[in-house]
């Protein structure tokens, strides 16, 4: 695999870009609670990537290629120190221009690894994606909303067991917590077996103000003192496996539909930061 930004633009013009992949990391900068990183999405979508790479490489023989990550994401939760937050239109728009751009180079297989599973950044990149394909034809997807749903590679069945009786964490959690343990624990702060448990319901988590009442002082839902780095290793290679089949199956145009479409996509209200165009944002304080 090759960094893209360190060649030149003869050397990119010299690729054979019908037969490499190129992988493209969106993710925000922005609160893990008191243990992780505020750039967890970014390492985690750079961490999935590069494995990716590493099996079509090994396994296909497939050229790939990567771009620096762009640290632009929507979200809906901006109240904690950290936060860097886009609105849905201005994170369409980025995603468009990059896109669109590597196509403009040739490229026919982009892969947009939006790595943050807030429905708001996943819709808006999945636009940009769309609006890319109707314009050059079939170039691009971006197959981690289907993912973060569950249309992956089967995972195991203690993983499975586990996640049935662990549901409902969905941010900086036992699955993030564990998921960095694996890439390095030094990512990791002390003190994560001692917080308590975040709750919320799936349908809650649509409404801002129950997204922060679970999140608290701490900034997480879910519940971060069940991490592991067995489990950590076990979600990362579900992860990785599903963004190589994803990516297998757009290169082949054989079978990448389950990853193209993201189900939330057709939920409207979901649509309405397109709206206003706008992050609200207020002074963090506390």
């Amino acid at each position: 695999m090759r960094d893209l930004s360190l060649m030149t633009w003869k050397e990119i013009k010299e690729i054979d870009k019908k037969k490499s992949i190129i992988f493209v990391v969106m993710a925000p900068i922005e609160e893990h609670g008191h243990h992780l990183p505020i750039a967890t999405d970014i390492i985690e979508g750079q961490y999935w990537s590069r494995g990716a790479m590493t099996r079509l490489e090994e396994r296909l023989g497939i050229e790939c290629f990567y771009l620096p990550s762009f640290p632009i994401a929507s979200a809906s939760v901006n109240e904690f120190y950290g936060s860097i937050h886009f609105s849905m239109k201005t994170t369409c728009d980025t995603a468009f221009a990059v896109v669109d751009s590597i196509c403009c180079m040739g490229f026919k297989n982009i892969i947009v690894i939006a790595s943050h599973a807030d429905p708001e950044h996943q819709i808006a990149v999945e636009k940009a994606v769309r609006k890319v394909n109707k314009k050059r034809g079939l170039s691009a997807i971006a197959p981690m909303g289907q993912i973060f749903m569950g249309v992956s590679v089967e995972s195991s069945e203690y993983l499975r067991s586990f996640e049935e009786e662990h549901k409902d964490d969905y941010h900086a959690g036992w699955i993030e917590t564990s998921s960095m343990m694996d890439i390095d624990a030094e990512y990791v702060r002390d003190g994560y077996k001692e917080y308590p448990d975040s709750k919320i319901t799936d349908k809650d988590m649509i409404f801002k103000k129950k997204q922060l009442a679970a999140m608290g002082k701490y900034g997480y839902i879910g519940a971060p003192r069940f991490a592991s780095k067995e489990l950590g290793i076990e979600l990362n290679e579900n992860c990785i496996e599903s963004v190589y089949d994803a990516a297998r199956k757009f290169y082949e145009r054989n079978g990448y539909e389950k990853y193209a479409n993201y189900l939330l996509y057709k939920i409207l209200p979901l649509h309405i930061g397109f709206i206003s165009g706008k992050v609200r944002r207020k002074k963090v304080t506390g």
